[in-house]
């Protein structure tokens, strides 16, 4: 059950927002709570703590993002966050990850970060621009915002600080496809190949461009539009080196199951075994679609990751869904599809049943389809 190489710990700073866009149910219908307790941001201390304990534990993961239901950079402290995890984390995590709309990426915490990330000596810093408009006009309609021209000063700006620094800071410049934007998938691969063949340096850095389908509600009602809208728009588009950075189409659907597969099969879902979430007061979830806080394990400030991560509740959750039950919140959803469950998590689960006294899965009950 140790969440090593593929697995990701997605870790929120803050689930506050200061975007309204469409493709985000709770900041776009303007919900008062986002998991149903009160919004707030991660305590640097205790992060402090979990990383102590992620340490002492021996925890590896393939990267750590910093990001979920809200933008990290409304975080005062988020740059001591970052810089923490460079520190500590060493020879643990590949890299680290930042997505951020960039609107409050001041310069002041630019240098920070660059600082903090620069000065560590850890893993490089991935920092996602999630922009999704190649014009004002387009952002501030699927945004809700008209700050386009504020976050390309920001974007190059960042790009000049870390040049000037060295600093292992690479960039993903972000896409997600959606009805209002399709129509600008090829001016915004355009004006950023063309900035990053004059300001960037393949050599140094690894600055990726990515084209994103919209996940709409576990594959609910109108994934299959969704799905059909973003291979439209990107079609001709390959994967690869494109002036000073590097294309990245993604090509999996979001969900094993979906309004267009309402048949295919549902397996287990690799998020249960690879995708710890850590919430902004410190409570260890199980799932990053988990929007409800359903799969809740505990808390950080009163217990290990690994001890919840491989406890009875998380166990019986995953031993559930390789019996073929979906329960909770898996009920209604199509189970995520970007990652893949292998045979050997799926036993490593079964032998933490057996271990913890409790019912194991049927022996031919393993991961979902590819």
């Amino acid at each position: 059950m140790n969440p090593t190489g593929a697995g990701v710990l997605q870790v929120e700073p803050t689930d506050h927002c200061n975007l309204r866009c469409r493709m985000c149910a709770p900041h776009f219908e303007g919900w008062g709570t986002v998991h149903g307790v009160p919004k707030g941001f991660l305590d640097p201390e205790l992060w402090d703590r979990v990383l102590g304990g992620i340490v002492d534990d021996g925890l590896r993961f393939d990267h750590v993002i910093f990001q979920w239901l809200g933008d990290p950079s409304l975080h005062p402290e988020l740059p001591r966050l970052i810089g923490s995890a460079a520190r500590a984390l060493k020879g643990q995590v590949n890299y680290l990850r930042v997505d951020t709309n960039g609107i409050l990426l001041t310069p002041e915490k630019m240098d920070a970060l660059v600082d903090q990330v620069g000065s560590a000596g850890g893993p490089p810093l991935l920092v996602v621009f999630t922009l999704d408009a190649a014009t004002p006009a387009t952002y501030a309609h699927v945004k809700g915002q008209d700050a386009l021209p504020r976050v390309l000063r920001n974007v190059r700006r960042l790009v000049r600080a870390r040049q000037a620094a060295k600093a292992p800071i690479n960039l993903q410049l972000q896409f997600v496809v959606q009805p209002g934007n399709a129509h600008e998938v090829r001016p915004f691969l355009q004006h950023w190949a063309d900035l990053l063949a004059c300001q960037g340096d393949p050599a140094r850095w690894r600055d990726e461009l990515m084209f994103k389908r919209l996940s709409v509600a576990g594959g609910g009602p109108g994934q299959a539009a969704a799905d059909a809208l973003y291979e439209r728009a990107v079609d001709g588009i390959s994967p690869g080196p494109v002036g000073g950075l590097h294309v990245d189409v993604w090509q999996r659907r979001p969900w094993q199951r979906d309004d267009a597969h309402p048949d295919a099969p549902r397996g287990a879902c690799p998020g249960l075994w690879l995708t710890p979430v850590i919430r902004h007061d410190g409570v260890l979830l199980m799932c990053c679609a988990d929007l409800h806080s359903q799969l809740a394990l505990g808390d950080l400030r009163q217990h290990g990751l690994r001890a919840l991560w491989e406890g009875p509740a998380a166990t019986a959750h995953r031993l559930a869904h390789l019996a073929g039950r979906f329960e909770g919140p898996c009920a209604g959803c199509g189970g995520i599809n970007w990652y893949t469950l292998t045979p050997e998590l799926a036993e490593a689960a079964r032998a933490r049943g057996r271990a913890l006294g409790l019912d194991s899965a049927p022996a031919g009950a393993t991961a979902p389809p590819s």
